[in-house]
C-alpha cells in the first residue's frame, strides 16, 4: 500500500468521528424539566392544604355574615332559605369618619347594614341646612327605600366614626 499523500482522494467521514459540525444540544429550561414525582405530589399537597384553608376562611366569614345579618330586624322576617342568598350578596364597605355614604335626594340602587361603628342621619327640609336627626349603629340599616322602590335618598348618612358596612345593590337583591 501506498501512504497518504495530497493526491488521496478525501474520505467521507462517517460515525463518531464526523467532520460534520453537530450543534450542541440545548439546555431544557426549568420548566421543561419533569420534577420528581415526589417533588410534584408535595406541590399538590401544599396547594390541596391552602385551597382547603382558603375555603374554611370562606366558609367562616360566610357563616358570621349569615349570624350577623339573622339579626337585623328587616331581615329577620325573610324566610331561613332566602338568608344564604342574601349573606352571598354582601359586599363589605368600609367609611372613615366623615364619609358620605349616601346624600338626600340622590338616586340610590344600595341598601347598607351597619356591622359596626356610627353613622350619623342628616335631613335637610326645603333646601335649608341639613339637621342632624339620628345616629345609626351596629344592626341598623339605611337605603331600603331606594332598594325596594326606587326613590331618591330621603336623608344624608355619614360615618361618625369608622363605619364596617355591607352593601347590597339593587342588582343583586334582585337576583
Amino acid at each position: 500500500r501506498r501512504g497518504a499523500t495530497s493526491r488521496s482522494r478525501p474520505r467521507a467521514a462517517m460515525g463518531c468521528g464526523s467532520s460534520v459540525q453537530q450543534p450542541e444540544p440545548s439546555k431544557p429550561d426549568e420548566a421543561s424539566v419533569p420534577k420528581p414525582k415526589a417533588a410534584t405530589q408535595k406541590d399538590e399537597k401544599v396547594d390541596r392544604e391552602k385551597d382547603k384553608e382558603q375555603a374554611k376562611e370562606k366558609n367562616k366569614s360566610f357563616e358570621q355574615t349569615m349570624k350577623f345579618l339573622s339579626q337585623v330586624n328587616l331581615l329577620k322576617r325573610l324566610p331561613k332559605d332566602q338568608h344564604p342568598l342574601l349573606a352571598e350578596a354582601c359586599i363589605s364597605q368600609d367609611f372613615a369618619p366623615g364619609d358620605v355614604v349616601i346624600r338626600q335626594g340622590e338616586n340610590g340602587s344600595e341598601f347598607f347594614v351597619i356591622r359596626s361603628g356610627e353613622a350619623s342621619v342628616s335631613v335637610s327640609k326645603d333646601g335649608g341646612e341639613p339637621v342632624k336627626v339620628a345616629t345609626l349603629k351596629a344592626g341598623d340599616y339605611f337605603g331600603e327605600n331606594a332598594l325596594l322602590r326606587d326613590e331618591p335618598r330621603t336623608a344624608t348618612i355619614a360615618a361618625a366614626t369608622e363605619l364596617q358596612t355591607f352593601k347590597i345593590t339593587r342588582d343583586k337583591f334582585q337576583e
